[in-house]
């Protein structure tokens, strides 16, 4: 297969723009070497046993599952961004506690995280788990807890089969 030297530097040259990896993908999906390179990588995965598929789909709902939990958790991010902004007094606890109602927000939308979340939501006598903001406690919200281990790694967990991670996520 050979591509042709405008798509390679038009694929090359994507990296560098301001949605870098996923503008390399569109700009190689759409040169003309693109279905001959798919139809071979296909053939040598089905030679050694490797369902590529599989492997496709798997990651392709972990980043559509990120992207969702992404979207709903915006606003609330938002919020407490703005917040802490605009606190000239905030001090390193106050950041711990944005970031964990943040990942609490994200964990509203990762399925596998419901039982999590239901327990988190009675450990800080949360009456609307949408409502994380209202009558918050910051005293029982605390990282320590067992309880809060399964939100934490499973928001991580996600964001890396999303391709991300939660630090760049907050800091996004």
């Amino acid at each position: 297969m050979i591509i042709d030297p405008v798509s390679h530097t038009a694929i090359s040259n994507s990296i560098d723009s301001p949605n870098g990896l996923e503008s390399m993908i569109t700009a190689a999906r759409t040169c003309d070497g693109w279905e001959s390179l798919l139809a071979a990588l296909l053939q040598v995965s089905t030679s050694v046993g490797s369902d590529l598929d599989s492997i496709w789909n798997t990651l392709e709902d972990g980043r559509l599952q990120w992207l969702g939990a992404l979207n709903s958790a915006h606003t609330i991010k938002a919020t407490l961004k703005d917040a802490l902004d605009k606190d000239a007094n905030k001090t390193e606890k106050d950041i711990v506690d944005a970031k964990m109602i943040y990942i609490y927000a994200l964990a509203l939308s990762i399925p596998s995280l419901n039982e999590a979340v239901e327990a988190w939501c009675k450990i800080v006598k949360m009456n609307d788990k949408t409502q994380p903001l209202k009558n918050y406690n910051a005293e029982l919200w605390d990282c320590r807890r067992e309880e809060w281990r399964p939100l934490d790694l499973g928001v991580q967990e996600a964001a890396e089969r999303g391709g991300s991670s939660f630090i760049d996520t907050w800091e996004a």
